[in-house]
């Protein structure tokens, strides 16, 4: 035995849709992450922290969601139902200490991508997750040491009477620019701006 204990991890996810030949539950598996999908669990309303609209070209594609429960942050997203003849997308990221994990189901695709290869796939879901820690100071953001590609992250702030920015440029990625909103009497964005091969905003309705 290790001196390091591995924690298993499961996440529920909805996969709208979704159909297993061999049963209702399906698990992908990658050391040391489980993601087990039932058709049809859902998660309590209440228990979400934040829940965004997605915006794809001005259009809204979706919805995601996150969920700060203990030590542990949650994020899940989704397609439309009335759009997935377009695109069929569905993702959970869960980060938990250190150790960071995202699944994703793209049409019939499945893939599980651990710590730093999720910076260079989907470089905004561990950035945001930080947002949702709590007592998170403006030095600690500012001096996040975070690299894609083997090239570091920019990372800059604007203030106004209302709100913050921070602004998040990555050197060496296909997301060029990541900004995140914060009222100032609130404690997790409210809006989030993604610039990359397709602009994605994300927009808080709860």
């Amino acid at each position: 035995m290790s001196e390091i204990l591995i924690t298993i991890l499961t996440i529920s996810i909805i996969l709208t849709g979704f159909k297993s030949s061999k049963s209702d539950e399906e698990i992908v598996r990658t050391e040391p992450f489980y993601v087990v999908t039932y058709e049809g669990k859902t998660k309590k309303e209440e228990d979400y922290t934040a829940v965004y609209k997605v915006y794809a070209l001005g259009i809204g594609v979706g919805e995601v969601y996150f969920i700060k429960k203990d030590n542990k942050i949650e994020a899940r997203g989704q397609t439309y139902p009335s759009l997935r003849f377009l695109y069929n997308y569905d993702f959970v990221y869960l980060e938990q200490n250190d150790y960071k994990a995202l699944y994703e189901k793209e049409k019939e695709k499945e893939k599980v991508y651990e710590n730093q290869e999720i910076y260079e796939k989907k470089p905004w879901l561990p950035i945001i997750s930080q947002f949702f820690k709590g007592g998170l100071k403006e030095d600690d953001i500012l001096n996040m040491k975070i690299k894609i590609n083997d090239a570091p992250v920019k990372i800059s702030k604007q203030d106004t009477a209302s709100e913050y920015v921070y602004i998040f440029e990555p050197q060496n990625s296909k997301t060029k620019r990541i900004a995140i909103y914060i009222n100032k009497n609130e404690n997790v964005p409210y809006l989030i701006e993604i610039e990359g091969k397709v602009n994605i905003t994300l927009k808080r309705i709860k």
